[in-house]
């Protein structure tokens, strides 16, 4: 994408997150939360063969509940692109090349600003404490699920949007096995979703679906019902999404809400964390 383009559709996402969330450049956001305060419907739908749909008319955006969580949440935020730059209905089907459309590189530019600024990813490296030409497949996983998108959109931003790490570097960490980089991190073989947590999460609920597996380096305590069980008692601590809701997690030191949906949930956006689908 040309400069001057980019620079238009970074303004334009800035804008928005700070006009309907408040929310600052150095702060991840939830795009669903983002589509409920400007009145977009979001639903989840049972249609293996595509991505989203935007439907203008509407005000809707449909995304295939069959995707890994963090493709959902980068769809809904390229679904959003496509309303803020007056795209019009559009339908993204599965590609495995990707589309060279304007629009949909516009929208694919849009997501990744708006779900990771610049100063975000920044301030996120430095609570990390560790510095991006020091990136191991563990670090790229752990900090994608922060932002709450794939591991490949989340290296792609900071190799080719944020010219954090050299394309050496990028193409070193793209060959990383998934399962092998969760297993390392929480001692499970898992296609689930494993979140790490600790002081450096911050500003963000950590969002993931019964199945899914929480990470921290001390033991946590849940306030309210108990929809976590604890799988591993030594350092890290290991812990299971077991039933849908929304909670508080705590250690001594820091804490954070936990949102726990069903495994791919259908249906509206507003009852994805219920106990009781609609």
């Amino acid at each position: 994408m040309e400069k001057i383009k980019a620079t238009l559709v970074t303004t334009k996402a800035l804008k928005v997150r700070k006009q309907y969330l408040g929310a600052d450049p150095h702060q991840p956001i939830c795009p669903y939360a983002l589509c409920e305060a400007m009145g977009i419907d979001v639903r989840f739908v049972n249609i293996p063969s595509f991505e989203g749909m935007y439907i203008a008319d509407e005000n809707l955006i449909l995304i295939s509940a069959d995707r890994p969580e963090g493709r959902k949440r980068f769809t809904c935020a390229h679904e959003i692109g496509h309303h803020v730059l007056g795209h019009g209905t559009v339908i993204d089907e599965i590609l495995e090349s990707g589309s060279n459309k304007e629009e949909e590189d516009e929208a694919d530019y849009f997501a990744s600003v708006i779900l990771m600024p610049a100063s975000a990813v920044t301030r996120s490296l430095q609570r990390y404490r560790k510095g991006a030409e020091g990136l191991i497949s563990n670090d790229i996983y752990i900090l994608s699920q922060y932002f709450g998108v794939s591991y490949q959109a989340f290296l792609n931003h900071i190799c080719f949007n944020l010219r954090l790490i050299n394309y050496t570097q990028y193409q070193n960490l793209k060959k990383a096995n998934l399962k092998d980089t969760r297993k390392a991190i929480c001692g499970i073989t898992t296609n689930n979703q494993v979140v790490s947590v600790g002081s450096w999460w911050e500003e963000k609920a950590i969002d993931i679906e019964v199945g899914d597996y929480i990470v921290s380096p001390s033991k946590l305590e849940v306030d309210g019902p108990s929809i976590l069980e604890e799988v591993s008692e030594s350092q890290p601590h290991t812990y299971r999404a077991v039933s849908p809701g929304i909670t508080r997690v705590h250690d001594q030191e820091w804490s954070s809400f936990l949102k726990i949906s069903r495994h791919k949930f259908q249906g509206l956006y507003q009852y994805k964390y219920d106990e009781d689908c609609e």
